[in-house]
């Protein structure tokens, strides 16, 4: 089975190839057409030529009459034609998943989230030049930002392997890059405090992370970033949201509790 869908990005239209055929997919990929494989819960390991593989959730719920002793192994009908469409809707596949295959396929940074002043997208390796340098703030985890060799790894490591990191954060009315929001897989030292977090908890978390660069300060944009990172990474992640911040970063800690996230105290010489 095989189609074809168009998705628009920043204003120009891409196919996109979408089969259940190794042979397809592999011709796909030898033409440099953006491809995505189709399967059933579970059979994506037989299309290995796909980097990008969409899995049909089995369709158990039909008309009442209808008898299980009927069904196929994957959740159909025994006898009954699949068709690329049919896949592609139990697969969840929609204009959004597809413009972030296009995106990740020709390079292009996913677009994350957008409020009234702000758009928060992944990094891009030219961004390398515009990251401004703050050294009396700047953290370990900061330095990957300044250099398109570092951000180019991150990149291709960080975002496509995890689909969340640091973004940048871009104001719309005129291209400027702002600062830097996003969420991380943090982990806890030793020596660290927590607060507003109760004990013994085990839940899927995420830690927030944001800086905004000192000529854009004091306008609102480190709460209107983060409340819209926040908002993201809970639908996208299923999970919670943290933050680490250092007992003497007043500002920090007001805006965390405006958010009203927990967030735990890290002691000097710490790494984020």
């Amino acid at each position: 089975m095989k189609t074809e869908r168009k998705v628009l990005v920043d204003g120009v239209l891409y196919p996109v190839i979408l089969s259940d055929e190794q042979e397809t997919l592999l011709a796909a990929k030898a033409a440099g057409r953006v491809f995505v494989g189709l399967a059933e819960k579970g059979g994506a390991a037989r299309l290995w030529g796909a980097e990008y593989v969409a899995e049909a959730e089995p369709e158990w719920e039909r008309e009442n009459n209808q008898k299980d002793a009927g069904r196929g192994a994957a959740g159909t009908f025994v006898g009954e034609e699949q068709t690329a469409e049919d896949l592609i809707r139990r697969a969840g596949v929609d204009d959004v998943y597809l413009e972030r295959i296009v995106r990740r396929s020709l390079g292009l940074p996913w677009r994350i989230c957008e409020t009234e002043r702000l758009l928060i997208r992944e990094f891009t390796k030219e961004d390398g030049t515009r990251v401004l340098k703050e050294p009396e703030e700047e953290t370990e985890s900061d330095r990957v930002f300044y250099t398109p060799e570092l951000l180019d790894a991150y990149i291709r490591h960080q975002y496509r392997f995890c689909e969340y990191g640091i973004w940048a954060v871009v104001r719309k009315s005129d291209g400027a890059l702002v600062g830097t929001a996003g969420v991380s897989a943090g982990q806890e030292e030793d020596g660290q405090k927590s607060a507003g977090e109760a004990e013994g908890e085990e839940e899927a978390w995420l830690e927030l992370g944001y800086h905004i660069f000192r000529p854009y300060r004091r306008r609102g944009y480190a709460r209107e970033a983060c409340e819209a990172v926040i908002a993201y990474a809970e639908q996208e992640f299923s999970c919670r949201i943290r933050a680490a911040v250092k007992p003497d970063n007043t500002a920090s800690v007001r805006l965390l509790k405006k958010l009203g996230i927990p967030y735990y105290f890290v002691t000097e010489g710490s790494k984020i």
